[in-house]
């Protein structure tokens, strides 16, 4: 257990409420609810490590609230701990199968609560860092394709629900073949780390977030950045990865690493922006254009259009824009360079 643990104690009666939060003080940072509604609202907030739940409750019991938590995204991996007089094995397999990690019976022991706790708190932190590895690209130590595809999508849809502009930079290293051709294979790994770095260290915001996307492909989510902000990304992308000057003879674009990027938005600028009214952001369903896998198009052509017209730039496509790529334009550009020396 840690000072930072959070955990929520739910329970109709004071009484009880006031045992645990004596029993669990040292366990970490303790709040309260007294029913059902008070308990999701406040989990809400701030999502606790682990839930104590009174099984019954007057309204909404605890088998409605624990309904409500796994049908709720951000929620539904927090553990949940019934606190109960029921020993019935009916009543503890019905929990189970509901997504209770455990039960605690009434009256409570105070060793036996802080055993159970501690236990699944534990358990709680080791799946954090197994996820928090998960989503790590082993090569570049920057976000891999899962962590990115999961981010997307929740930027997008806290976009779409709070009217906020979603922007994403496709980018890639040029002639990155003939580098590895060139230079040989460790090199090509140690260039790419040396570009993640670049680019992680542009994206300043702590919303933003740079992955691996694939091969010598990276991705950058910029939640709440309309289209001036992206370009301006842009254009830091390119020159910091020209400032770090890593040699590539080999390149018919420049004696040095350069990226081709491609910038797509979804802001108050987007054609599509307007549909999405207040009534029907809540269902994507509704519209067939301006998703998330639009953006990752229009981004994916602007991409192509800035390696056709000579790579070494950044070109920005609108989403509502996927089907006349000839809108794409030219937002940023960095001067060719001689090759400075080394690999």
């Amino acid at each position: 257990m840690t000072a930072q643990d959070n955990i929520l104690l739910v329970d109709d009666d004071p009484g009880t409420i006031q045992l645990l939060g004596r029993i669990l003080s040292a366990c970490g940072r303790l709040r309260f609810a007294t029913n059902g509604a008070d308990a999701l609202r406040t989990a809400g907030e701030s999502v606790p490590d682990l839930i104590l739940l009174d099984a019954q409750m007057p309204g909404m019991d605890g088998f409605d609230v624990l309904r409500a938590l796994k049908a709720d995204p951000q929620l539904a991996e927090v553990p949940v701990i019934f606190v109960t007089s029921h020993r019935e094995p009916e009543f503890e397999v019905a929990g189970f199968e509901l997504g209770a990690v455990d039960f605690i019976v009434k009256p409570v022991v105070a060793a036996l609560v802080v055993a159970r706790v501690t236990a699944q708190l534990r358990v709680r932190r080791m799946a954090e860092a197994l996820r928090r590895i998960s989503h790590v690209d082993a090569l570049t130590g920057v976000a891999n394709r899962r962590r990115f595809d999961e981010m997307l999508d929740t930027e997008w849809r806290r976009g779409r629900r709070a009217g906020e502009p979603v922007s994403l930079l496709m980018v890639d290293v040029d002639h990155f073949k003939l580098y590895n051709d060139r230079y040989g294979h460790p090199a090509g790994d140690a260039c790419l780390r040396r570009i993640a770095e670049a680019l992680a260290k542009v994206s300043l915001r702590p919303g933003d977030l740079v992955a691996r996307y694939g091969g010598e492909e990276f991705a950058l989510v910029l939640p709440g950045t309309p289209r001036a902000g992206a370009t301006q990304m842009a254009r830091r992308c390119l020159e910091a990865v020209r400032g770090i000057a890593i040699a590539h003879e080999a390149s018919p674009t420049s004696g040095r690493i350069s990226l081709s990027i491609g910038v797509a938005c979804y802001d108050d600028e987007s054609a599509c922006w307007a549909e999405h009214s207040e009534a029907s952001r809540f269902a994507d369903s509704l519209t067939k254009r301006c998703a998330p896998g639009d953006l990752i198009a229009a981004a994916d052509k602007a991409l192509y259009v800035a390696k056709q017209s000579g790579r070494a730039r950044a070109v920005l496509l609108d989403v509502a824009d996927l089907d006349t790529p000839q809108m794409a334009r030219e937002v940023a550009t960095v001067a060719r360079a001689s090759a400075p020396p080394g690999p």
